[in-house]
């Protein structure tokens, strides 16, 4: 009688115990592919205590843990000005690697980065997740299917109050602010599905810190579609977390508000129709994909090393425009 084959889980090490490595390590936990092994960061109160919620090991020293851990993979969940280095040790390692976004502050690091994991040939993937979410993959169905016809215009707005878990945040050398925090995900989203950018228009407030919180950019594709993103990250008091996005095209329009979590699509002559949006969790859908690209060898064609740094290129055309307050033209390549 021949043994039944043993399924063996991916195992990945968490680097950075702070709240996105609760999102995540629920999210490994919940995977019949994937396994939470280890948890390391430099705040032991934090780190003890969510390794204790996951019943994990914790380290606070990576080079301890890349010895005692066979690791399959890691996930960096620490702060945007640490990724480099992080990424640089996972590489060192020749440890597969999925990174927080944004990858960087700026193109250029990103470009840099992309290359060595490529010359390294390790698999890295940076974790800009909005593109397995469920109503944003429904939403990049319909465009590609063109069911909505020729696209006229396009509205998205990501809204939340300030973090208050941290103070890296306030620092735009560290955080990069909400532009870089939180704006990146309707840019890159928009990116993903419309392509490059041609021109960037941007107006913004920028804090006393130095950060650019409040952020409403114009954008043209080079494709010809128009759009608008917004993106604000300190509103005032308890205001719930929200994102919408409005798409209208010569066919049909259809809007999405996550606070309810309607989408509706809506034809000529005819009711509006709530979309039926398959629910799963979009960390553990992100992951496993990771994994899968790793155990089958293939490239992260959902998110490319190219895209990143494409995105990053359009933040930093973002930035240009508002800090002077003039419209940027970009190559029509993707970059600047």
């Amino acid at each position: 009688m021949i043994p039944e084959k043993i399924s063996t889980r991916f195992r990945i090490g968490i680097i950075g115990p702070g709240s996105i490595c609760v999102t995540y390590g629920k999210a490994l936990k919940a995977s019949d592919t994937v396994s939470l092994a280890c948890i390391c960061g430099r705040d032991t109160e934090k780190g003890r205590k969510t390794a204790e919620r996951f019943q994990v090991p914790y380290y606070t020293d990576q080079e301890q843990m890349y010895r005692n851990e066979a690791l399959d993979g890691v996930l960096i969940c620490t702060p945007t000005y640490t990724h480099e280095e992080m990424v640089r040790r996972a590489l060192a390692r020749r440890v597969p690697v999925m990174c927080e976004k944004p990858l960087a502050l700026d193109a250029e690091t990103a470009r840099r980065l992309v290359a060595e994991a490529a010359d390294a040939d390790v698999p890295f993937m940076v974790m800009q997740v909005v593109r397995f979410w469920p109503e944003y993959r429904a939403l990049a169905r319909l465009i590609r299917s063109g069911q909505l016809g020729r696209i006229k215009n396009v509205y998205m707005s990501r809204l939340s109050s300030h973090p208050d878990w941290t103070v890296w945040h306030q620092d735009p050398e560290k955080s990069g602010g909400g532009l870089y925090d939180l704006h990146i995900h309707e840019l890159d989203f928009l990116y993903s599905v419309f392509g490059p950018a041609e021109t960037v228009y941007a107006i913004g407030d920028r804090e006393e810190n130095g950060c650019f919180n409040n952020v409403s950019t114009c954008l043209r594709f080079s494709s010809g579609v128009p759009a608008v993103a917004e993106g604000f990250m300190d509103m005032i008091g308890n205001f719930p977390f929200s994102a919408s996005f409005r798409v209208n095209g010569e066919r049909a329009s259809v809007v999405y508000e996550s606070r309810d979590g309607a989408m509706t699509l809506y034809k000529a002559d005819k009711p509006g129709e709530e979309l039926e949006i398959p629910r799963y969790d979009p960390y553990r859908e992100e992951t496993e994909y990771f994994v899968d690209c790793v155990r089958s060898k293939k490239e992260t064609a959902l998110i490319p090393g190219t895209d990143v740094i494409s995105v990053l290129e359009l933040l930093d055309a973002v930035k240009e425009s508002l800090v002077s307050g003039k419209a940027v033209r970009l190559s029509r390549d993707s970059g600047r």
